[in-house]
């Protein structure tokens, strides 16, 4: 192949490249949750779960007002030396809840923590006074309506300032 030819291939490839950059849709930066609806699940699974894509810079919007249910686990971060860290590893099993502003929100808080002794809290202050405190095993649940918007932090009383999440009310 020569020069010439070299040239002329590289050009009209990186045309063509270019061509279909412009055809693509705008990238996409993915926030996902999931949320069931109405209370219902289905043999095949969560099939009335919401997932929530957002294009890059805007805000998501579930159009419709209505409940979301969320379960959330305790987990833990493996590999986390707590002596030496000074720090624990819990954590919560999904960091970020997102409701919109109107909706009857439901939430389904596990303690799965193997340590028999430890006890994990699922808190949200002010305007939502959520406080859900379990021992060892439990479980517990809260349900409140989303009348304000905003970002609000969740977290566990007990393993501050490693074991928080969010709660993303929109309008």
């Amino acid at each position: 192949m020569n020069r010439t030819t070299l040239v002329l291939f590289t050009v009209i490839f990186a045309l063509t490249i270019g061509l279909l950059m412009l055809t693509v849709p705008e990238s996409k930066l993915i926030t996902q949750t999931y949320a069931q609806s109405n209370n219902e699940t289905s043999e095949g699974g969560m099939k009335n779960m919401t997932n929530a894509t957002t294009p890059l810079g805007k805000i998501p919007s579930m159009s419709i007002p209505g409940e979301k249910t969320f379960y959330i686990f305790t987990s833990e971060v493996e590999n986390v030396d707590e002596n030496k860290l000074k720090v624990a590893g819990d954590s919560y099993s999904v960091h970020t809840l997102i409701a919109n502003k109107g909706d009857k929100v439901t939430v389904n808080f596990y303690n799965v923590d193997d340590v028999k002794t430890e006890r994990h809290s699922f808190t949200i202050g002010d305007p939502y006074k959520v406080d859900i405190d379990l021992g060892f095993a439990q479980n517990g649940n809260a349900t409140f309506t989303a009348d304000q918007t905003g970002l609000f932090t969740f977290y566990c009383r007990y393993h501050l300032p490693v074991m928080t999440g969010q709660l993303l009310v929109l309008p």
